[in-house]
């Protein structure tokens, strides 16, 4: 049974899983209850699993009935309409405008927000400068896009998926041919069939990671961690993240700002993904939605920040945040998200085992949804392959890029123990 709350105003959470799981509660915290809807055209497996249906008055599903969830939502005063994950930006918008809330992105650029050419299209027409790219519905024209663009290394990926889903790194026109005629007419994490995909130029550059909420037009910069990935295969996966001091990549924060405009963000968080160029800042993607997988007790301990309270706080007392929102404490504390790397697939002999993890001197928390002895664990190829997480926060630099090093020691000396994947 949800926390019971005073105020007769609701906020309305769409698909409000993985990070976007923790917006009910802060609501809550605010005094504020919650209803939940479930956008059923564009379902995650590995999203569904974070759901917590107890933290809401009531929940409902969408499954093509416009008028039924119109309905039933109208059923609550709402105040508030919030996306959790990238599957119910779009419905969040057309509820909002449809309910009459005044706090909301419009539903005339949800594909900007959602669909990754109609993104950088945006971004294009604003003046904001992008990579090459093109959509292509054939592995023979994503070889001649290759071709024509030059002989450097090119990204393949769905138009509407994340979490590096189906993201592969490709070094010639005929590994982009291969990996067009691989993703095309397969299905993306949220069950949509990848009719078209985008062949986009691979950016040279530190790569970064800019959460933002946003008020009337007006955006904060939360946090900013720069990434750092792996290739594994053919699929760049994440080795690490790790937090900067936003004052530091003012170019990079400043191009963000432009390309929330540019796509029609003006209410709450997003999450924006940008590779620092030579040529200068380029957008790789943004969502408006909190980051995924995120452990805000790191967040916090490392920043003096919450996303997720901020998130709402932004919605529920605007004004401060048009003002450009509350100054940022310095950073407290040097942090890094280290993603485990399975370097093949197979079957479990024996529970990995995560305990020697906690006597590492920076550990502050793990993520660990690894299968158990005698399932199948996959090779990482993306988010929703690896085997964990753990973040590791200290005062000292030095002693967190130690026990990154000590975990990546460990992974190779036998973490795994896995039989042989004869499929």
């Amino acid at each position: 049974m949800p926390v019971q709350t005073m105020n007769e105003r609701v906020a309305v959470v769409v698909d409000g899983h993985s990070t976007g799981a923790l917006l009910a509660p802060a609501f809550t915290a605010y005094g504020i209850g919650s209803v939940h809807v479930e956008n059923r055209a564009e379902r995650s497996e590995a999203h569904l699993r974070t759901f917590a249906p107890e933290t809401y008055r009531a929940c409902y599903a969408y499954d093509g009935d416009w008028a039924a969830l119109l309905s039933e939502v109208r059923r609550h005063q709402v105040g508030w309409v919030i996306a959790g994950t990238d599957s119910g930006v779009a419905l969040a918008d057309r509820l909002a405008a449809e309910l009459g809330v005044t706090r909301h992105n419009h539903p005339a650029t949800s594909a900007a927000r959602r669909d990754k050419l109609a993104m950088q299209r945006a971004l294009a027409a604003a003046g904001v400068p992008t990579a090459w790219h093109t959509a292509v519905t054939s592995a023979a024209e994503a070889r001649e896009v290759a071709r024509r663009n030059g002989s450097g290394p090119v990204i393949v990926k769905p138009l509407r998926s994340g979490g590096t889903d189906g993201v592969v790194f490709c070094a010639d026109p005929e590994e982009v041919a291969g990996a067009a005629e691989k993703l095309l007419g397969s299905e993306s994490i949220y069950g949509e069939r990848n009719d078209s995909v985008l062949v986009q130029e691979y950016l040279q550059g530190d790569e970064y990671m800019v959460n933002c909420v946003s008020a009337g037009g007006r955006h904060t910069v939360l946090e900013v961690w720069r990434s750092v990935k792996t290739v594994v295969g053919s699929s760049p996966v994440y080795d690490y993240t790790e937090l900067v001091d936003p004052g530091a990549v003012e170019e990079i924060t400043a191009y963000v700002g432009a390309s929330l405009t540019a796509v029609g963000i003006e209410w709450g968080p997003s999450h924006t993904e940008v590779i620092g160029t030579p040529a200068g800042p380029r957008l790789v993607e943004t969502a408006a939605r909190p980051q995924g997988t995120a452990d805000l007790s790191a967040i916090t301990r490392a920043t003096g920040r919450n996303p997720v309270a901020e998130a709402v706080h932004a919605l529920i007392d605007p004004d401060l945040y048009a003002r450009g929102g509350p100054p940022a404490p310095p950073l407290q504390r040097v942090a890094r998200g280290v993603s485990f790397i399975c370097p093949r697939g197979g079957r479990l002999r024996r529970d990995l085992d995560w305990s020697p993890l906690h006597t590492l001197p920076s550990f502050h928390s793990l993520l660990a949804p690894a299968p158990k002895a005698g399932e199948y664990i996959p090779q990482t190829t993306d988010l929703f392959t690896r085997p964990g997480a753990v973040y590791l926060i200290h005062a000292d630099a030095e002693v967190v890029a130690r026990d990154h090093e000590t975990i990546r020691r460990w992974e190779r000396e036998g973490f795994y123990d896995i039989e042989a994947d004869e499929s």
